[in-house]
């Protein structure tokens, strides 16, 4: 069931990629590429590569804070590092949780501390989560207004009152007592047991809300700075948008890359053309723009996998012990 699954995301992310790019004309998308060999579009990329690297500095500073929350120190220095391994991982393997156990691994032996690395790698992710819904909420009750059609911003509200009440009921005494007794209920493979874990080092947070709070913080900025990452690039491409109105298409097209697809192929790709096509913005150049939101994260994170090459030392622990032990 779950290769017909994958089969099936494929075919669909593959067939409505090809669809866009023979929309879009592979001559002209090759022709808007072009520009950007002229002096000041060069200048413009190097300054969407400085925002990318920004936006991961945040990412770190936002990891290394819940870290210390769980009394963990490591130099933002290494969690940059481990960073970029991450995203190496994520962009040359067909999910993204790759990146996400190869940071949990890094971090475990980095410090020695299983629980804290896998909490600390499902708690941040899942509030970068929450920050992109916030800002594709407000994206997406814009576009409500102007197309009449509030389903997705409705979707998006719903995904973010979960976790705003995943979070609350761990961080309340009573709920999170509940939630363990149900958990222990699960005992095959020890499945509660691991849940229950996660769900603890979720708990000791609460008397760190000004943790919460900062991370969040960190996670707006960083999405906001992969925005400004995308105004660069439509200068650099001569693209005539604004910043205000990216603050609008990216968060969204973050929001329907939740969809199942391969890492949002295809997907994203149809919301660049569709919202930039509002504002008379042809197919070639919202694709060549959406293009450059796999292509400048593919070429940064290569530096990840060249920091993973280069440590030479004797793992702690390998791989496949941070997948199967207990966390």
């Amino acid at each position: 069931m779950q290769a017909v699954k994958n089969l099936l995301k494929i075919v669909v992310s593959l067939g409505l990629l090809a669809y866009l790019v023979y929309r879009a004309q592979p001559a002209r998308v090759f022709a808007v590429f072009a520009k950007i060999q002229s002096q000041h579009g060069l200048a413009f990329l190097a300054l969407s590569i400085v925002a990318i690297l920004l936006a991961v500095l945040f990412l770190a500073m936002r990891w290394q804070t819940l870290l210390r929350g769980y009394g963990v120190q490591l130099s933002l220095s290494r969690l940059y590092g481990f960073y970029l391994i991450g995203m190496f991982f994520n962009n040359f393997l067909p999910s993204s949780i790759g990146g996400d156990v190869m940071r949990i691994y890094k971090v475990i032996e980095a410090s020695g501390d299983r629980t804290s690395g896998f909490a600390s790698v499902i708690v941040e992710r899942i509030v970068g989560i929450a920050a992109t819904l916030v800002l594709g909420i407000w994206a997406l009750f814009y576009v409500s207004q102007q197309f009449h059609d509030a389903r997705l911003m409705y979707s998006a509200i719903v995904l973010l009152a979960g976790i705003i009440l995943f979070f609350v009921s761990l961080l309340r005494d009573r709920s999170f007592q509940f939630i363990l007794r149900l958990f222990d209920k699960f005992t095959i493979f020890k499945i509660g047991e691991k849940f229950n874990k996660l769900f603890e080092a979720v708990h000791v947070l609460k008397e760190h809300h000004k943790i919460l709070g900062l991370i969040f913080f960190f996670s707006l900025v960083s999405q906001s700075l992969i925005v400004i990452m995308n105004y660069f690039l439509a200068r650099a491409f001569g693209i005539p948008v604004s910043l205000g109105y990216l603050f609008m298409v990216v968060p969204i097209t973050f929001v329907i890359t939740m969809l199942p697809s391969i890492n949002g192929l295809g997907i994203r790709d149809l919301g660049f053309v569709s919202l930039l096509g509002q504002i008379g913005i042809g197919p070639a150049e919202a694709l060549s723009l959406s293009f450059m939101n796999v292509i400048i994260p593919m070429l940064v994170s290569i530096w990840g996998g060249l920091i993973f090459m280069l440590q030479k030392r004797k793992d702690k622990v390998g791989v496949k012990d941070v997948l199967e032990s207990d966390p």
